[in-house]
């Protein structure tokens, strides 16, 4: 290599430098296209561990640490965008607003116990997202198909719903009825009919789950104790 192109390539290289990272904050044109604004990125680049990453808000040019579940047996990742436990229910943001209001809660520093991204922080991740998913305790029982429910955003936006109707969900055990949020968080309403679910087994007469933990049943993991958790997220496939 030429010194003259010795010399662009170390220009190019101290130009990215400097444009892309300051801190937590990101600027310049070049950011959206270098650093990754989900789990899946990450995933992409070959990381397979779950734990905590740095994702890039678009709305706010900010990197900001995200908990990612990785799962590269599917080529599937997942962004936890809300996480409260049970103890934590009664807090505004975990029982009064659906995703479609901002209430962050601890926005740069994901946890399971009491967590919520910012409005702007889940309206950046969802357009690099096409599934959602809610889960329980995470950390202790992982993914093992009970008490969980997953759904495209294509078939149902849970950014932008307001009030009561059937969700389409692809995989919900345990839980059948409909989702609602209006004046709430997004949950769902388990004893209701209207789904292809029957969720009678073990229910509790109105039972909330995964959000607005008004009525509670012990026999749903989300609600087994003060300590278990209730988790949101969104994310994708690497061939979606």
């Amino acid at each position: 290599m030429s010194a003259l192109a010795q010399f662009i390539l170390c220009f190019v290289v101290l130009q990215m430098s400097a444009e892309i990272f300051a801190a937590n904050q990101c600027s310049g044109n070049l950011c959206d296209q270098l650093t990754p604004r989900s789990c899946l990125d990450h995933l992409k680049r070959c990381s397979t561990s779950e734990g905590n990453y740095k994702i890039y808000n678009e709305n706010d040019n900010c990197l900001y640490s995200v908990y990612c579940d990785m799962v590269p047996e599917t080529a599937a990742a997942w962004t936890l965008v809300e996480s409260f436990a049970l103890s934590h229910k009664d807090e505004d943001p975990f029982r009064k607003h659906p995703f479609k209001t901002n209430a962050p809660v601890n926005k740069k520093s994901a946890n399971f116990n009491r967590y919520r991204m910012s409005q702007p922080q889940m309206s950046s991740l969802k357009s690099v997202s096409t599934h959602w998913r809610a889960t329980c305790s995470f950390p202790i029982d992982g993914i093992d198909g009970r008490d969980q429910a997953r759904a495209n955003f294509q078939d149902f936006d849970i950014m932008t719903f307001l009030g009561n109707g059937a969700m389409n969900v692809s995989n919900a055990l345990q839980d059948g009825g409909q989702l609602s949020m209006h004046t709430c968080s997004q949950h769902i309403d388990s004893s209701h009919g209207g789904c292809q679910f029957v969720p009678t087994a073990g229910a509790v007469a109105g039972e909330d789950n995964f959000g607005f933990p008004k009525i509670i049943n012990p026999n749903f993991r989300c609600h087994e104790n003060v300590n278990s958790t209730t988790n949101w997220w969104f994310g994708g496939y690497q061939c979606s």
